[in-house]
């Protein structure tokens, strides 16, 4: 059975709610729970979002948005990025933000979310 993704009119409408619900602390993820839900997903016509918050085992937490649409280029994705996080971030490209490419189509952009660690 396949899951079905939220559909959305545009970048901007749809990284309210999804930034809102990977950046609330109550669905970050951990290593043992790394299985993302549709809930972290989005679609904008062929455009495929996925937003999450990742707490590592030493404690430090990094923001992903991640990007798959069809010829979707790096600099497309930034293009991209910097609307999502739009009102949320400041978004300064190659400063802040990594970027990796992999073999299904898919343009992450990972970046520090919380100070160097948080204490538990």
């Amino acid at each position: 059975m396949r899951t079905t993704i939220s559909q959305s009119e545009s970048i901007e409408k749809a990284s309210g709610p999804l930034l809102e619900f990977a950046l609330n602390p109550r669905n970050w993820l951990t290593s043992d729970k790394r299985r993302v839900t549709s809930d972290y997903y989005r679609r904008v016509e062929a455009l495929q979002i996925c937003a999450s918050v990742d707490v590592t085992p030493t404690l430090d937490t990094w923001l992903h948005v991640s990007f798959r649409g069809p010829n979707l280029t790096p600099m497309q994705g930034a293009d991209l990025l910097e609307s999502f996080v739009r009102g949320r971030f400041t978004f300064i490209p190659n400063m802040e933000w990594v970027v990796e490419i992999d073999s299904k189509g898919w343009i992450h952009f990972t970046r520090r979310y919380t100070g160097p660690i948080l204490r538990a």
